[in-house]
């Protein structure tokens, strides 16, 4: 059980690492942070949005998860922004879901490759041991 939670954290590790290296990852989440803010700003300042509330929807908006308010009411300039920001940003978003997804399945496919070698180098030592 702790073998497998230390390899379950390296292999954690491993993926932030890799996140973190990866220009595009890096380029799409600093994007996604300005999305983010800008949209934050326009509910908060313009929509005149309760701060909290403002950010739940800028991200609630670009997750596709948009929190539901009968009482908020937008205005038309609102709307408009708002179709504007779902188009740009959902985009931006799913992109940078995929990229993380692909980065994951890559540093799962090479922590199961290294997993498999060090088995093979075991048994093969155990092999060669009981040969002698």
């Amino acid at each position: 059980m702790l073998i497998e939670l230390a390899l379950t954290g390296k292999f954690i590790v491993d993926i932030v690492k890799r996140l973190r290296n990866d220009k595009t990852f890096r380029t799409l989440g600093f994007l996604l942070f300005v999305l983010i803010l800008v949209g934050t700003m326009f509910f908060w300042l313009v929509e005149d949005l309760p701060f909290l509330k403002a950010v739940a929807y800028s991200v609630g908006t670009l997750s596709m998860n948009s929190p539901y308010d009968s009482t908020v009411t937008f205005s038309t300039i609102g709307v408009v922004f708002n179709i504007i920001y779902i188009f740009i940003g959902v985009g931006v978003y799913l992109i940078f879901v995929i990229e993380a997804g692909r980065t994951i399945i890559a540093a799962h496919e090479d922590f199961e490759k290294k997993q498999a070698e060090k088995k093979a180098l075991k048994k093969a030592q155990k092999e060669a041991g009981l040969q002698k």
